[in-house]
């Protein structure tokens, strides 16, 4: 576990951290750095009247940015609404932040992310994307015994889940998720998106189908089913929906030595030889310890020494540019290539 003192180590940034956006995610954040990391965290809600509830918490909060950096604070975290994520970053850097990590996605759509790459530059490209699956320990584990299924010809990913349920204190329908504009399941769970393309590479195509059964009474999707193949050749495939009970996240690789399958609600990595053997790994992992994994290459990447695993704005913006084919093949009903305004 990261602590004050390792912080201390060459490399790493002891910074003031500044987090914009203060739902659960936001909080998150802020309490892994203040509480973990012991680091000097600031808080910026997107309500002015969240400051003074914050502060009666014994958190650090300003009304605006332009304060938080005025008091000190350099790094940036950006943990608003996905619509604003894009302004909040470029804000910040405007201001003297010298370093972001945005959540996920980045955008809605990859429009207007050229420019951020464009602005990114005036801080030597540190800008990050909060894909914090990276750090979980199961998956981890799966990306290291990859070798022994042999050369992966297929991998299904199913993410599945009510999204009712996500959020219990919450009407689901007043929130982000239900908007078609910037929720929907193929965003929130870009998760996915990101870690298979980490793990097995891009691909130049994506073919897909969105579906709304109106089940939830939402206008975003509710379903996604993905397919594409990897530059190495193997296919893979993608189910998210946000209607599914009980919750299911599992992901498996197919080779010719065996399968191996990593399943996150059951923290665990199972491997399943050609000589029938069955091996599973118990990878348990609370989530403010995977949290902390992500800040801590966070804090060294600010200082010039990038975490080779942490989502850079590149991957971001893939991430954002496969979806958006995504959906334009839903419309069209054919393979379509993923194109980046950022290149």
């Amino acid at each position: 576990m990261p602590t004050k003192d390792s912080l201390s180590e060459a490399h790493i940034s002891n910074e003031p951290v500044i987090v914009v956006g203060t739902g659960s995610i936001g909080m998150r954040h802020l309490r892994v750095f203040r509480d973990m990391l012991q680091l000097r965290s600031i808080a910026v809600p997107k309500r002015a009247s969240r400051v003074a509830e914050l502060k009666a918490e014994g958190y650090e909060a300003f009304p605006s940015l332009a304060e938080a950096v005025e008091a000190g604070g350099r790094l940036l975290v950006v943990a608003s609404d996905s619509a604003e994520h894009l302004y909040d970053a470029e804000q910040g850097i405007a201001l003297g932040c010298q370093a972001v990590l945005m959540e996920k996605p980045i955008a809605p759509t990859v429009a207007g992310t050229e420019r951020l790459a464009t602005v990114a530059q005036k801080i030597d490209g540190r800008i990050f994307v909060g894909c914090n699956l990276r750090f979980e320990a199961g998956i981890r584990r799966f990306r290291e015994r990859l070798p022994e299924i042999g050369d992966i010809h297929h991998v299904r990913i199913e993410a599945q889940s009510f999204l009712p349920e996500w959020r219990p204190q919450r009407d689901y329908r007043s929130s982000y998720s239900a908007s078609a504009e910037q929720g929907g399941v193929l965003r929130d769970l870009i998760h996915e998106v990101d870690y298979a393309t980490w793990l097995f590479g891009r691909p130049s195509g994506v073919l897909a189908f969105l579906s709304n059964s109106g089940t939830l009474g939402i206008a975003a999707e509710e379903s996604a089913d993905l397919a594409w193949r990897t530059p190495s050749d193997a296919t893979i495939s993608l189910r998210l929906d946000y209607v599914t009970r009980p919750q299911r996240r599992v992901m498996t690789a197919f080779g010719p030595e065996g399968e191996l399958s990593w399943n996150l609600p059951a923290h665990t990595v199972t491997l399943t030889s050609q000589t029938n053997s069955h091996v599973v790994e118990d990878t348990q992992q609370d989530r403010d310890s995977m949290m902390a994994a992500q800040a801590t290459a966070f804090l060294r990447a600010a200082a010039g020494d990038p975490h080779q695993d942490l989502a850079t704005l590149s991957d971001g913006i893939f991430a954002i540019a496969l979806c958006d084919a995504a959906r334009r093949s839903s419309s069209t009903g054919r393979m379509e290539t993923i194109c980046r305004e950022d290149e």
